[in-house]
């Protein structure tokens, strides 16, 4: 047969997130051709028996024609699949592919079949990587200028709150934490703000990994870049049991300003370190 594997890349990453094959038999007889007739018959039997036993109640005549069929298969010389063969290979490629990109775009976690050029607004540098991993709040970083609003940072507070994997979290948008009973009309003022430009802090009910919810003291604001543009929106993220917490001595609003404020200023340096680098 002629086996054709292919990766398929995350969006956003640019990483490999699964491999995808394609199996398309090598046929070099007519239809009727007892090597055909093994092939599929050998399949039905795998596919539909319950049991060892079921295998073994096998007609005489039909052993007969399957031995005989093993042995022409072994003298068979190797073969090449053919033009028609590997059209047909790539048409079922990009069938499924065609499907993986419509459920990815459903889901948030768009993927495609080939490594995607992302935008540079895309991509962190790492000396803002570093600057953000000394933040020990919650928050992520969602880029604005990117289809559905990704998230491209996730701090490691922000995935011990939810109990979710980086590779779990980097490109999907954060209406992954809602659940059944998240309140509709919070989302629509998230996305009433976001639109305008505007931070707002919300009460949220959200949703773990693992389907414990929690209330979310979520605050979100825009992020802009040496030029004024918005570059992300953050949101800083705390659970409503804060008052349990040990060792805070501010409160939780400006705990999440103050996070805002950190990032703004990385973001903000950045951009104009990379004006400067460029003039």
């Amino acid at each position: 047969m002629l086996f054709r594997v292919s990766p398929v890349f995350g969006h956003l990453s640019g990483a490999v997130v699964h491999f995808l094959a394609v199996q398309v038999p090598l046929l070099r007889h007519h239809a009727s051709s007892p090597v055909r007739d093994f092939a599929f018959r050998c399949c039905r039997k795998e596919v539909c028996a319950d049991s060892l036993s079921e295998l073994n109640r096998v007609s005489s005549f039909d052993q007969v024609l399957e031995d005989r069929d093993v042995r022409e298969v072994e003298r068979e010389e190797p073969c090449e699949a053919n033009e028609e063969e590997k059209r047909s290979a790539v048409t079922a490629m990009e069938n499924v592919f065609s499907v993986l990109t419509h459920y990815s775009e459903v889901t948030g976690r768009l993927v495609c079949s080939k490594r995607c050029s992302t935008p540079d607004v895309g991509l962190l540098s790492t000396s803002l990587i570093i600057s953000l991993g000394r933040i020990k709040q919650s928050f992520v970083l969602t880029n604005p200028r990117l289809p559905d609003m990704p998230i491209v940072y996730a701090s490691d507070a922000f995935l011990k709150l939810t109990g979710y994997g980086r590779d779990e979290v980097l490109g999907r948008n954060c209406r992954f934490l809602g659940g059944t009973d998240t309140d509709t009309s919070t989302l629509h003022l998230i996305r009433e703000n976001i639109r305008t430009e505007q931070p707002c802090t919300v009460r949220i009910l959200n949703y773990r990994k693992d389907k414990s919810s929690f209330w979310n003291f979520l605050h979100i604001s825009p992020v802009r870049d040496g030029s004024g543009k918005v570059a992300y929106f953050v949101g800083v993220q705390i659970e409503d049991d804060y008052k349990n917490e040990d060792g805070q001595c501010l409160s939780p609003e400006k705990r999440q300003l103050s996070v805002v404020g950190v990032v703004k200023v990385a973001v903000r340096s950045l951009s104009m370190s990379a004006g400067s680098s460029k003039s």
